[in-house]
């Protein structure tokens, strides 16, 4: 049981108390003058001072009740602002460390991609020549086919890595985008491991506005990230489809993954925040997409449940 207090002044305020204590001295006050006039204590004096001390206080009480809830307003603005302040220096305390990791990681891409454009354009050449010159079975052709398109999807990366320091513009035209789909769908199937399927919904659409080499670094993007978040107790099952309205295109990627909490996907389009270190993730590129598709005038939005999956959609305007 809990103790009780005997004392009543400690069951009140502290204002009451020092009202109490204001009255107190009053009435006693009036009792030592009503004995140093009277040689006695006088009832009319007690009562009259009595009264005089209570509406005195409750005169005081109300005059300063205005300054006190100005004060305490005045307390709870100041707190409110610190809070915005402590809130906003952390904000740009972030910003200024992505600024100067962004701008180190250019510095560093501008070198890479001048020692790899060398390589990759004999690599490029290689393969056109061989396109003229194999007659062989549909199979190797398309073979042939994707490693020239990869070799676009290096070229492009390499803009990407170059465009950390310096933004690039690319063309935006009427995109087939079950075209894309299929080459970016066989380009990102080469790093699915075990325990990752692949399929398809409907993914007859409209033509988009875009740009097809984007697009297709966009969709193989979000099919590695899908498969990155494979269960090892479960198959986890990518399916890309479509979903056409009056002025938009909506493309959809789902797995059966790992899923994330709300705290992790609300950082997913910071740059360099990653959920996969262990598999060799940058966090850029996620980033990098959201670019793309702002830069085609529509919006991507990510979903997911923890142990669930996580489903990505991208909106496009329709061409």
């Amino acid at each position: 049981m809990e103790a009780v207090s005997y004392r009543p002044l400690a069951l009140l305020s502290k204002r009451r108390r020092i009202s109490v204590f204001v009255v107190a001295l009053s009435c006693g006050l009036t009792a030592a003058m009503s004995l140093l006039f009277y040689r006695k204590i006088n009832p009319q004096m007690m009562a009259t001072g009595f009264v005089a001390a209570v509406v005195i206080n409750h005169v005081i009480n109300r005059v300063t009740r205005v300054y006190r809830n100005q004060l305490r307003e005045a307390h709870v603005l100041l707190e409110r602002r610190v809070r915005e302040a402590v809130a906003e220096t952390h904000a740009l305390r972030d910003e200024l460390m992505i600024r100067d990791r962004m701008a180190t990681a250019g510095m560093v891409a501008a070198g890479v991609s001048h020692e790899i454009r060398s390589p990759l354009g004999v690599i490029r050449i290689a393969v056109d020549e061989v396109q003229d010159m194999i007659d062989g079975p549909p199979e190797v052709q398309t073979l042939v086919r994707d490693i020239s398109e990869a070799a676009d999807r290096i070229t492009t990366i390499l803009r990407d890595l170059s465009s950390i320091a310096r933004p690039v513009d690319d063309p935006i035209g009427a995109i087939e985008l079950r075209g894309v789909i299929d080459s970016a769908s066989r380009l990102a199937s080469y790093r699915f491991g075990n325990g990752v399927v692949l399929e398809r919904g409907c993914v007859d659409a409209p033509k988009v506005s875009g740009n097809a080499s984007r697009l297709a670094q966009l969709i193989t993007n979000l099919l590695h990230n899908a498969a990155r978040a494979k269960r090892p107790d479960a198959t986890n099952r990518i399916t890309i489809s479509t979903e056409t309205t009056a002025d938009t295109v909506v493309l959809r990627v789902a797995d059966t993954g790992t899923g994330m909490s709300s705290e992790i996907t609300d950082k997913l389009f910071t740059p360099f925040f990653t959920t996969g270190e262990a598999t060799g993730g940058t966090g850029l590129g996620l980033s990098i997409c959201r670019s793309i598709v702002e830069k085609m005038g529509g919006s991507i939005a990510i979903e997911s449940e923890v142990d669930v999956g996580t489903t990505v959609s991208v909106t496009l305007l329709r061409a």
